[in-house]
């Protein structure tokens, strides 16, 4: 099986999300392909099949499907027959806010593949109906981008994945199992007091009581990263911040944001957004004033 890597474009320097809408007749799109975003699938009209190496997955109007990071697959329709359907694809990072953090770990796949989670739609019409409606009202959105869009999408994503938490009958997502939160609120308030300062892994083990091995290995099983990924996150959050807020230097953000070194500062940001911490800035102080002026983007 020959796998190829899709690439995944962002449009829109704060939202890492694509969404888009296939109205196709064509038999395959990618051949098997992959890609580290989650996907979730919803068909509008016509069938088709999504083809994972321990699974097919037939498809018709209303039906939708999850697939995990990195997760191979193949689509397929009948010859000469219309399909249309919405595909979104993002970063389960780039929504990730502090009041997620009980949860988030339930969809990093350390515990489940994300992909078992189909089964939920299957047993359960209501959460269907109302999963499948989440994602067209948030291709509607994408493709609107009426004022506030942005907000609309980060809170549809969410309310995908608290549907999916509410309706779980099914016990996947047991959020009791092996998340201590209180224990890491320790961790998770220690790097937000410290984000100009040098944040060390020694020190968040001693706020929990943790030797060094064993901390590094319950941090990534907890949130599905990695301690030193979540830092960086959180510090390119903050400078995303003080880039729209404050009149300050791309030296000064990358300075009060604890990342000193200009040039490893650039290749953090780089890393997340794709571009400059001052393309970033202008991309989306040019969008706030074309909504001002009431134009659309």
């Amino acid at each position: 099986m020959e796998l190829y890597k899709e690439p995944i474009v962002y449009h829109d320097p704060l939202l890492r999300i694509q969404i888009r809408s296939f109205y196709t007749a064509a038999i395959c799109q990618h051949g098997w392909h992959f890609h580290p975003e989650l996907e979730i699938i919803a068909v509008r009209s016509g069938t088709m099949e999504i083809h994972t190496p321990d699974e097919v997955y037939h498809l018709r109007a209303g039906d939708v499907l999850i697939l995990g990071s990195c997760h191979p697959h193949l689509d397929l329709r009948k010859q000469n027959q219309v399909v249309d359907y919405v595909v979104i694809q993002f970063e389960l990072e780039a929504f990730l806010d502090s009041n997620m953090l009980p949860f988030l770990y339930l969809f990093q796949e350390s515990l489940l593949p994300l992909v078992k989670l189909n089964s939920l739609f299957r047993d359960n019409p209501e959460l269907r109906e109302q999963f499948y409606a989440t994602v067209i009202e948030l291709q509607r959105e994408h493709e609107q981008r009426q004022r506030g869009y942005e907000m609309a999408i980060n809170y549809l994503v969410k309310k995908s994945l608290f549907l999916l938490l509410r309706h779980d009958n099914e016990g996947k997502l047991d959020h009791n199992r092996s998340m201590n939160y209180a224990k890491l609120k320790l961790v998770f308030d220690y790097v937000e007091a410290h984000l100009s300062d040098k944040i060390t892994v020694e020190q968040a083990c001693l706020l929990v009581n943790f030797s060094y091995t064993y901390f590094l290995k319950y941090f990534k099983q907890t949130l599905g990263m990695t301690f030193t990924d979540y830092v960086i996150h959180r510090r390119i959050k903050y400078a995303e911040r003080l880039l729209l807020t404050e009149d300050l230097s791309i030296a000064q953000i990358a300075e009060q944001v604890g990342l000193p070194n200009l040039s490893h500062f650039y290749k953090l940001f780089r890393r997340v957004h794709h571009c400059s911490p001052k393309s970033f800035k202008d991309a989306i102080l040019a969008r706030a004033n074309e909504t001002v002026h009431g134009k659309s983007v």
